[in-house]
């Protein structure tokens, strides 16, 4: 009988050919379930693009995000939403993947991502024309790769490479990438969750660190190329929101708003509802914004100079949607924004669109909102459930590789949101209820057992 010694294996020939067979048909046996969830997904979500054609909400431009909008031209509006239920499809069925390699079982994580793309929040989120579709598949995806990454640092194989873990790579690439290209909040958000995976994946950093930034370049080629698609995006209504709230807050002090933008008493109402940049650029002269531009940039740095704590108390009303599980109460623009079926949309069969519009504005019962459209409760309840498995199988790691995602999307609203749009959130809609999976997994069964 033969023998080998290739890598150190002095086993006979027929046991290492048997040792083969079974890797392929765990192979396949791993196979089966993201297959399936994504089938069943796209089924649902098929359903969703039918009810809601051409698109559920939105138009094909203004969307915030250049080369999303050149897309959807390219595309027509019905072919991007179509592309976007194949990308959340395949995000959901990866993301199931990854945590069947911490012992969640198909029968817990399955229906969760089923149920994630029928239900009227998120189902018909994915047949909107917005930017916040892709770059939710994105963080999704990153997230699903971070956590085979850890699997394999569980296993004690993250040093050994192999063609599932560049596999594995290249996902967390294109998902960087998705991300960047969707925006500055996407770039931010993509950029925090790289942050916050390389201290937990130790023996992976420097691939990390050159595929992160490798990715985050995308963008900056396209924009020297001549396309637009790095744009820092419009800043004018988020300074100018800063200097509304920071003069309603101090009456007193020093009157830094160009009285050609708007009236005072637009200003004073702006300060008042600081939900939201709408609650001034819905009163202001656009023209004349423009033109003040320069003005607006130098009282907002002076601002920012002098009295730091009230630009962040305007950034942290606007991104209250982040952290908050309730809405605000004060002003009108405090309530959490979901938008309107596009009156464009008028599906394919007219009783499927009748029953989509009818069950999502069902579900838009005031009551609902803490738990249906703001992602915030989900956040916090994924999180406990990543700390409870970091706890029961000692992997401490998991929790900031579960939470990365959410974690860069929170930072990046803070630091950019303009009103409270629950599209912003919709990671956490998506991922909070997959994490939750985890408390399902008995100790001795995880990824570190």
């Amino acid at each position: 009988m033969s023998t080998s010694t290739t890598l150190g294996d002095t086993r006979p020939e027929w046991a290492q050919r048997q040792e083969r067979e079974r890797r392929h048909r765990r192979a396949k046996s791993r196979l089966r379930l993201p297959l399936a969830v994504a089938a069943a997904c796209q089924a649902v979500l098929l359903l969703w693009w039918a009810a809601g054609y051409p698109a559920f909400t939105g138009t094909a431009e203004g969307g915030g995000a250049p080369l999303y909008d050149a897309a959807v031209r390219v595309l027509h509006p019905a072919g991007a939403t179509l592309a976007q239920t194949a990308a959340v499809a395949f995000a959901l069925g990866h993301l199931v993947a990854a945590l069947a390699r911490f012992g969640v079982r198909g029968r817990w994580s399955g229906p969760v991502a089923v149920a994630l793309a029928a239900l009227p929040p998120t189902g018909s989120l994915v047949v909107s024309l917005s930017p916040e579709v892709p770059s939710a598949a994105g963080a999704l995806l990153l997230t699903a790769a971070g956590l085979r990454l850890l699997a394999r640092r569980a296993e004690g194989t993250l040093h050994r490479g192999g063609p599932a873990q560049r596999l594995d790579l290249a996902v967390l690439f294109s998902a960087i990438v998705l991300l960047a290209l969707t925006g500055p909040r996407g770039a931010g958000t993509a950029l925090i969750a790289a942050l916050v995976l390389l201290p937990a994946l130790p023996r992976a950093r420097g691939r990390l660190a050159l595929l992160t930034a490798a990715a985050l370049a995308v963008p900056i080629v396209l924009a020297l190329l001549g396309h637009p698609a790095a744009r820092a995006g419009d800043l004018h209504p988020l300074r100018a929101a800063d200097l509304a709230l920071a003069q309603y807050r101090d009456p007193g002090g020093a009157d830094r708003e160009p009285a050609a933008v708007a009236p005072p008493a637009a200003w004073d109402a702006a300060g008042a509802d600081c939900s939201s940049t709408a609650a001034l650029t819905d009163r202001w002269d656009s023209a004349a914004a423009g033109r003040a531009q320069d003005e607006l940039a130098a009282a907002w740095r002076q601002l920012l100079r002098e009295h730091p704590d009230r630009v962040l108390d305007a950034r942290l009303c606007r991104g209250r949607l982040a952290w908050s599980v309730w809405a605000g109460t004060g002003g009108p623009h405090a309530a959490t924004e979901v938008p309107e079926a596009s009156p464009s949309s008028h599906g394919l069969l007219r009783p499927l669109h009748s029953a989509a519009d009818w069950s999502r504005t069902l579900l838009r019962a005031p009551q609902l909102d803490w738990l249906l459209w703001r992602g915030a409760l989900w956040a916090y309840l994924g999180l406990a459930a990543a700390l409870l498995y970091a706890w029961r199988h000692r992997l401490p790691a998991l929790v900031p590789v579960a939470g990365a995602a959410v974690l860069g999307t929170q930072l990046s609203l803070t630091a950019s949101a303009a009103g409270q749009d629950y599209r912003t959130m919709a990671v956490a809609l998506f991922l909070g209820p997959l994490l939750l999976t985890l408390a399902t997994v008995r100790t001795g069964r995880g990824a570190a057992a």
